[in-house]
């Protein structure tokens, strides 16, 4: 009988320091994906106000051309404009989402033609063929032109209102952003909890 509660004694111990390795475990792994998230975000941040900065000088004329750095995470990648009504005062990505958001200072009826790099932004269907993108107006839907496109982009045309402060352009797939990151990161840390828990589990039978 004592021998037995001893052995009880042994093995709730185990079970319990198994049970402090896995919390321990998945403290590590979330804090590691905190930051991980965190430092994405600060980085999503300082990229869209150094896009912000970079166009500030820019005047409103009868028609501004130019290019914008779209940055995501590390890269950059170059999107030419022509606005007319107004310029084009930022450039991101939505946060989780296949939508480029382009922020706009319209002091009049005007017209943006973008061109979107398709290694940036793309909208399919079945079959990989184009399909439209869908453009919002201020949240509204509005009706854009496809005026040019080729094997590395497309080029649209959208008007837009006296006022208008931002133009959605939703496709299919944009370039990944930190979001996948960090579901990269999290399934790797729970597959590592996982393993590791497992592992001493087996060890304290």
């Amino acid at each position: 009988m004592t021998e037995r509660r001893q052995f009880d004694e042994i093995k709730g111990k185990k079970c319990n320091a198994t049970r402090a390795v896995a919390i321990v475990l998945f403290v590590t792994e979330f804090a590691t994906i905190f930051v991980t998230i965190i430092s994405f975000q600060i980085a999503y941040a300082q990229n869209t106000i150094g896009a912000n900065k970079e166009l500030n000088n820019q005047t409103s004329g009868t028609s501004s051309n130019g290019s914008i750095n779209f940055k995501i995470g590390n890269k950059a990648y170059p999107i030419k404009y022509q606005i007319t009504g107004g310029k084009l005062t930022g450039i991101s990505a939505e946060k989780d989402n296949t939508t480029i958001l382009v922020n706009v200072s319209a002091t009049s009826n005007g017209k943006l033609i973008v061109e979107l790099p398709r290694n940036v932004i793309d909208s399919k269907k079945q079959g990989n063929v184009d399909d439209n993108f869908a453009v919002f107006e201020d949240g509204q839907y509005s009706i854009d032109d496809e005026i040019r496109t080729n094997a590395q982009s497309r080029t649209l045309m959208v008007g837009f209102g006296n006022g208008t402060s931002v133009i959605e352009i939703t496709g299919t797939h944009i370039v990944p952003e930190f979001a996948t990151v960090a579901v990269a990161v999290f399934a790797i840390a729970t597959i590592g909890i996982i393993v590791a828990t497992s592992k001493y589990m087996v060890f304290s039978v």
